[in-house]
This record gives structure tokens, sequence and C-alpha cells, in this order.
């Protein structure tokens, strides 16, 4: 992916770690400098290939025609219930939180209302911090996604499908394939129910 960007903490912090303020803030500086789509693959199972913490980042649009995002559409159609929602293709756990575009004029202060916002969807779907343990592990494996306007997180089951590897750009509507069989294993079974495989039900 052309101008792909990675976000990477100075000292070496676990992947598998859960994101913190400073980590937002550094995502929300780089969401101000151009329009992108931010992920993050919470452990090996969600796709993370590296242990060394980092953030993701690639300008939008994806694709040179139609939405920006692939699943901008089905994004369009969430149902809220407070600040948390649900998008009604989805067959699988997730949740979606809006993100408030004012809120990157002050970076701090957008980081920390963001941080909120992951917790809160993190909850949502099953995977809260316990707040008193020590330890900063994540309690399960996930995909992030974000934009200037939303945050999504879903949960993870299994790391690939039938060799197809799913990271958080298959959640995107980018599910990469390395051959021929793989591409027809995708024609086959279709991207929501690979979707559907690898996340939790």
């Amino acid at each position: 992916v052309d101008h792909h960007l990675l976000i990477v903490t100075r000292s070496f912090e676990e992947q598998e770690t859960w994101l913190t303020v400073q980590d937002f803030e550094a995502m929300g500086r780089c969401l101000r400098e151009f329009e992108g789509l931010a992920f993050y693959n919470g452990r090996k199972l969600a796709g993370a290939s590296q242990r060394h913490k980092h953030l993701q980042l690639i300008p939008l649009p994806l694709t040179p025609q139609g939405p920006k995002i692939p699943i901008e559409p089905a994004i369009a159609s969430a149902k809220f219930q407070g600040a948390i929602g649900t998008i009604p293709s989805f067959p699988f756990v997730h949740a979606i939180a809006r993100l408030d575009p004012r809120w990157a004029k002050s970076p701090l202060e957008a980081a920390v209302a963001t941080n909120q916002c992951y917790h809160d969807l993190l909850r949502a779907v099953g995977l809260p911090r316990d707040e008193s343990s020590s330890s900063n592990k994540q309690s399960g494996a996930y995909n992030l996604l974000a934009t200037r306007k939303w945050m999504l997180i879903v949960p993870r089951s299994q790391e690939d499908f039938q060799s197809i590897p799913v990271n958080s750009l298959g959640f995107a509507g980018a599910l990469l394939v390395r051959n021929e069989q793989q591409m027809q294993i995708l024609k086959d079974c279709g991207p929501i129910n690979i979707l559907k495989s690898v996340a939790c039900l």
C-alpha cells in the first residue's frame, strides 16, 4: 500500500498491551495531517506480525473508485443505543462509536476522549480492561479501525480462514489474497462469511 505509515512506540512495548492516551495522541496528530484509516491488530490472532507495539495508518481512499473505504455503506447503516452502535449487516460481535472531528483541534483533548471511547467499545464487545490488575496485557484479541469520524472494534476468534490471513483491513472490506487458490476460496465463501469465521459470534 502506498504511503503506509507505522506509528511505533519509542521504547519497546508488546503489541498485546492496551492502547494508551499517548498512542491515540500520535494517531490523532497523523489523522489531522491527512485523511486516513488507522488500524491496530491486537495480538497475533488478530493479524499482528510484529511484537513491537504499532498502530498503522493508510491514506484514503483505499480504492480509486467507489466509497473511500469499502465498508462505508455499512458504517452509514449503524444503529446506536447511546454512544455505542452496531452494524446490522455484520453477523459477528463488534461495536462502533462516532468520533468528533472537532477534537483534532486539541490533540491531547482528542486523545483522552478517543481513549475513553476505545475502552467503552472494548467493554461493549466483552473485552474490558481489569483496572484492578497490574498487567497491561489485553484480555483478548481484537481488531481496531478508526477514521476522523468513527472507531470500530471486532474481537477475534482465529487468525485466518483456510490459509487466507485476516487482519484489521479485512474488516474494512480489504481482504488480501496471495494466489489464485485463495482468490477462489474468497469467491466461493464470500467476504462476509470469511469475516464471520474469524470473528466472535
